[in-house]
């Protein structure tokens, strides 16, 4: 069975799809003066979150070898 890791690579992107969905959801409800659209917010936000899927489910080049010795 396949063992799925996150290197530093995915916990970035994974980070950036949670900062970046919290200021579209605050930009959303007029609460959060955003330079950029909600739109381009959430688009970003969607290409983060699916990158972290790709990086979880896929092979994360920065994530260690399941049988590596530390």
């Amino acid at each position: 069975m396949a063992r799925h890791t996150f290197g530093w690579f995915g916990w970035i992107s994974a980070l950036g799809f949670v900062v970046l969905g919290a200021l579209w959801l605050l930009e959303s409800m007029y609460t959060l003066a955003w330079p950029v659209s909600a739109t381009w917010t959430l688009s970003i936000a969607v290409v983060a979150g699916l990158g972290a899927l790709a990086l979880y489910f896929g092979n994360d080049p920065t994530a260690r070898e399941p049988n590596a010795v530390t």
